[in-house]
């Protein structure tokens, strides 16, 4: 599990945590009462189901597209990578619109296709939003 991952993990964790009045480390919060958090997130086949890795990530973005609400948090990452690059990137652009301008619901939606980023408003109004993660590496000593 990369950087991104592990904290889209967490803030879900926090979501939960601050939903039910429970302690979250932070200065400020300013909180909106979600009717669920929905989540689409690793990579990985069910063989005994006889589904693919591909199969298996739209069956759960499927799942998470009917139930979200305009109240709902939604998770999804890295949606795409079970497949060929082109139709990964295709499927992200398409799931990402739906999510911003039919739910319209507070998303996560981590991706490595750099095209989906044309998809957000440059001024920071619009229902996408462009950030980045970046870190950096140190050795132990120093």
């Amino acid at each position: 599990m990369g950087g991104k991952s592990s904290f889209v993990r967490a803030l879900a964790l926090l979501a939960l945590l601050a939903q039910i009045g429970s302690y979250v480390p932070a200065e400020a919060l300013t909180l909106a009462p979600l009717d669920a958090i929905h989540a689409r997130m690793g990579a990985r086949d069910n063989l005994f189901a006889g589904e693919s890795t591909f199969a298996l990530e739209l069956s759960e973005t499927s799942r998470v597209l009917r139930a979200a609400t305009p109240r709902s948090l939604v998770l999804l990452d890295e949606l795409g990578r079970g497949t060929s690059t082109h139709d990964g990137a295709a499927i992200a652009h398409a799931v990402l619109h739906h999510v911003a301008h039919n739910l319209r619901c507070p998303t996560l939606f981590i991706t490595h296709y750099q095209n989906l980023a044309r998809m957000a408003d440059p001024t920071g109004e619009g229902p996408i939003r462009n950030v980045h993660m970046r870190f950096t590496a140190t050795r132990p000593d120093g």
